[in-house]
């Protein structure tokens, strides 16, 4: 089984306009409201290839019970902790003139300590030996940064795999627990390692040293240029076709949806980085608001190219 946590997640409520105009009123030319959050983002994702999954983290207030009914009603199975105050709303503007995303975010309610002793409890209800679990996302205000260090701990410990796709201090402190696939895109990186990150080598290279730390799979996106994957085996490129979208909105979500499903169901790197890049770019070029399918995302994959380098990458696990 594949679990997802999502501590903050969100309704995400999509404008479509034609042009930004500051200081008047904008009209919108079609809309959507969806439920949010990555690990949610990658469980619906799951859901859409075929796989099943169960949604785990933290709702709260009405817009909380509007998003487990949501999931509910497309079958996807959730253990969330309801907690106090209301789940966040974030707001992107997709402006068509410019191609510009502008995204508001929201920090998202205070979540008492207590909130997740109990999501640990839930946790040790699901997880269990041979599972994967997907941390993503932000963390909510009052909740310590190292949260998902203890999470990654606890799964490897009951010999579950993990993935990690996080930001700031907990990432740094995230992949200290040495999760078994880190997945972070261009911007995150360059927080990560305090430096500019600039070309496909300098991508590669900040990779090998992530993995050589003890990564099992560190994977670096890189929007519509693809991505880069490196293991023990080697390093691949993953290049997308070239696409023209409207929204980016959970594209990494639905790569990230596609490489673990491909890894939990025995197939190789390459071979996950081909789904999940053809599964990111559906949800790019989908039109206007409609979400993608797995249709949409069998289409693309062959028209996907994967390109594998020749060195080998040997981790120092343990080191």
């Amino acid at each position: 089984m594949i679990y997802t946590v999502t501590l903050n997640p969100a309704v995400d409520q999509t404008f479509e306009i034609e042009k930004l105009v500051l200081n008047d009123t904008n009209r919108v030319l079609a809309s959507r409201t969806e439920p949010g959050g990555k690990g949610i983002n990658v469980s619906r994702m799951l859901k859409e290839l075929g796989e099943e999954t169960v949604a785990l983290g933290f709702l709260a207030g009405g817009i909380g019970r509007y998003i487990e009914h949501t999931l509910q009603n497309q079958e996807i199975f959730c253990d969330f902790v309801h907690t106090r105050g209301q789940t966040r709303t974030n707001i992107t503007i997709i402006d068509h003139k410019s191609t510009n995303h502008t995204i508001l975010s929201d920090r998202g309610p205070e979540t008492a300590h207590r909130s997740v002793d109990e999501l640990f409890i839930r946790l040790k209800r699901h997880i269990k030996d041979g599972d994967w679990l997907v941390i993503a996302g932000s963390i909510p205000p009052l909740i310590e940064p190292d949260i998902y260090a203890r999470i990654i701990a606890f799964a490897r410990a009951v010999g579950a795999r993990t993935t990690l796709d996080a930001d700031g201090s907990a990432l740094s402190l995230g992949i200290e627990a040495r999760p078994d696939l880190v997945k972070v895109n261009r911007r995150e990186l360059e927080r990560l390692l305090a430096r500019e990150v600039r070309g496909d080598a300098s991508i590669i290279s900040a990779a090998r040293k992530l993995h050589s730390r003890g990564l099992p799979t560190v994977i670096v996106t890189m929007g519509a240029r693809g991505c880069v994957g490196v293991n023990d085996e080697g390093v691949w490129r993953a290049t997308p076709p070239r696409i023209t979208g409207t929204s980016a909105v959970g594209a990494g979500d639905a790569f990230v949806a596609g490489v673990v499903m491909t890894l939990k169901r025995g197939g190789s790197l390459s071979e996950g980085l081909r789904l999940g890049t053809a599964a990111g770019a559906a949800t790019y070029i989908s039109p206007g608001i409609r979400p993608c399918s797995r249709r949409d995302v069998e289409a693309l994959l062959d028209k996907v190219e994967v390109m594998a380098f020749k060195r080998p990458c040997r981790s120092k696990q343990g080191a």
